[in-house]
């Protein structure tokens, strides 16, 4: 009888680390439910909100402008076992409340090619000035610490959040590569009432 139960809590206990290793490759590869927990996205995502996020998205495809993404701020490298490793380090340093924000969301402003300026508060792209109706405050976008007229090169993009007055992005931390942009996030899935695509005009 000792045996038995011996053998059945070895079962539980192994059955149990497989169900947390497998959920872990899960949210780092293919998809995941954060919460935002910052202000540089208003208006289009407030802090409390949680968003469904696509892994795989750029697996095959690039970024596209106006894609809302899920950047790495701190590292450009793509894998399964890094991305599990990186996931469980942030997960883990959360709960022992010694997290540094390493993930942030931002809008893709900028593709390869793409000329980025800053005048009198407007973003301008490839000479043209964006319509950009998704910003918390139109013509309030500073230049930051980047050189400006800039060009995107190849394999990395330029990234704004839409409450530029407090957020932190390529303004700040510069042109980030694809390696660093970790998923796309496709919809809100709360609070209920506003459930849905988020690139629905």
């Amino acid at each position: 009888m000792k045996k038995s139960i011996k053998r059945e809590l070895i079962e539980w206990v192994f059955t149990f680390i497989i169900c947390i290793i497998a959920t872990l490759i899960i949210k780092s590869n293919v998809f995941a439910m954060p919460m935002v927990i910052e202000s540089s996205m208003e208006n289009t995502f407030v802090e409390g909100e949680r968003v469904f996020e696509n892994k795989l998205s750029y697996v095959f495809n690039e970024p596209k402008r106006e894609d809302i993404v899920i950047i790495d701020k701190y590292e450009g490298s793509k894998g399964i076992l890094h991305n599990t490793y990186t996931d469980a380090r942030a997960t883990l340093n959360s709960i022992l409340g010694t997290c540094e924000k390493r993930y942030i969301i931002k809008r893709v402003v900028g593709i390869p090619g793409d000329t980025i300026d800053i005048k009198e508060g407007y973003v301008y792209l490839n000479g043209e000035k964006l319509d950009e109706s998704y910003i918390k405050a139109e013509g309030e976008t500073y230049a930051g610490n980047v050189t400006l007229p800039l060009k995107v090169p190849e394999n990395k993009v330029f990234v704004l959040g839409d409450n530029r007055n407090v957020s932190i992005d390529s303004r700040d931390l510069g042109l980030i590569d694809y390696t660093q942009v970790k998923s796309k996030v496709l919809y809100r899935i709360w609070p209920l009432d506003k459930m849905g695509d988020v690139y629905k005009k």
